[in-house]
């Protein structure tokens, strides 16, 4: 099973899923996503420039990812031979530790390849020590943090680098 692009009917459940996925990380204590934070207009929109890609069994949404070819907020600097970049990557909590989201990871980093990119890249908040693991475990290296300034309502954040060597 392979991401297909998301289809503009596919705003809601995208918007759904992530809601579940907020809901958990604060039931666990994880300061990640807040719920009611992205709304369905927003992922409508996401969809309408092709940037959400979904795993989907029949009708459901069991996962999605979003890639971007640009993430100057986070990151301002462009690597040599360019990146494609990891955003809101999603699992549907009954399919959590089937491999799906490594298979994700492991989709996007043959995108950026076929693209010719020698990088992916993604972030998550610098406290979430478990994604960090995560990542680190898939090969991804610590790229230093990103903070957002004072007054911001957002955390900083742990930027992560996988270098891709072609072939």
């Amino acid at each position: 099973m392979f991401p297909t692009p998301a289809h503009p009917a596919d705003a809601t459940a995208l918007c759904d899923l992530r809601e579940a996925c907020a809901r958990w990380q604060q039931q666990h204590g994880i300061d990640q996503w807040s719920p009611g934070e992205l709304t369905r207009d927003t992922f409508a929109a996401q969809i309408d420039r092709r940037q959400w890609w979904v795993l989907r069994t029949a009708e459901t949404v069991d996962a999605a990812v979003r890639l971007l070819e640009q993430d100057p907020h986070i990151w301002p600097e462009e690597p040599t031979g360019g990146a494609l970049y990891v955003h809101g990557l999603m699992v549907e909590r009954t399919r959590v530790g089937r491999g799906t989201g490594s298979r994700l990871l492991t989709w996007a980093e043959e995108q950026a390849r076929a693209r010719g990119l020698h990088a992916v890249r993604l972030d998550c908040v610098a406290h979430n020590h478990a994604l960090r693991r995560y990542y680190e475990h898939r090969g991804y290296l610590r790229r230093g943090t990103h903070d957002f300034g004072p007054g911001s309502a957002l955390h900083p954040v742990m930027r992560y680098e996988k270098p891709l060597y072609h072939r």
